[in-house]
Order: C-alpha cells, then sequence, then structure tokens
C-alpha cells in the first residue's frame, strides 16, 4: 500500500491520481491524497496559499459561476521540448 512506502521512504504524505476516488485522508499516521481524475470523476486538487489542499469538483464549481466567466483554456505540453531543455 502507498501508506506504508511513504513510510519506508521516510516522508509524511503522498499525493496520487488516477482514475480512483478523490479522497485527503489520514492512513496510519501518513497523509494520503488522491486528486481522482478529470476524466470520469471531473475533480482535481488545489493547495491554497495558506497550504490546505482541498478536492474541488468541476460540476460544483461550474454551478457556482455564471456562464459568461467561465473561461476555459486548453494547454498544450510538447513534452519532446521539455525534455531536451533538461538534458
Amino acid at each position: 500500500m502507498m501508506a506504508h512506502e511513504t513510510r519506508r521512504r521516510g516522508c509524511d504524505g503522498v499525493v496520487c491520481g488516477h482514475i480512483h476516488k478523490a479522497e485527503i485522508k489520514m492512513i496510519d499516521g501518513i497523509l494520503y491524497c488522491n486528486d481522482g481524475d478529470w476524466v470520469e470523476s471531473l475533480t482535481a486538487m488545489v493547495e491554497h496559499a495558506d497550504g490546505r489542499l482541498e478536492i474541488v469538483h468541476w460540476n460544483d464549481i461550474k454551478a457556482a459561476v455564471p456562464e459568461r466567466q467561465l473561461r476555459i483554456t486548453k494547454v498544450s505540453v510538447n513534452i519532446e521540448r521539455i525534455l531536451e531543455s533538461t538534458e
């Protein structure tokens, strides 16, 4: 389990994501964070300026913001270019 491996490596917590249940919880003294996924559950994790972590749900955000204020920006990343610049 991730909490065991996290402790073995001397870390205080772990952040995971994929198509799993989004949650933030303590497991045997290890902070376990899973941001879920943007495809099926439409969840993400945000860190607030004060360091708090929060799971956000797209449907909740969309419902709270008037349509005219929603601005979705498509971001395209060229991973090969990023990797080349780090070599």
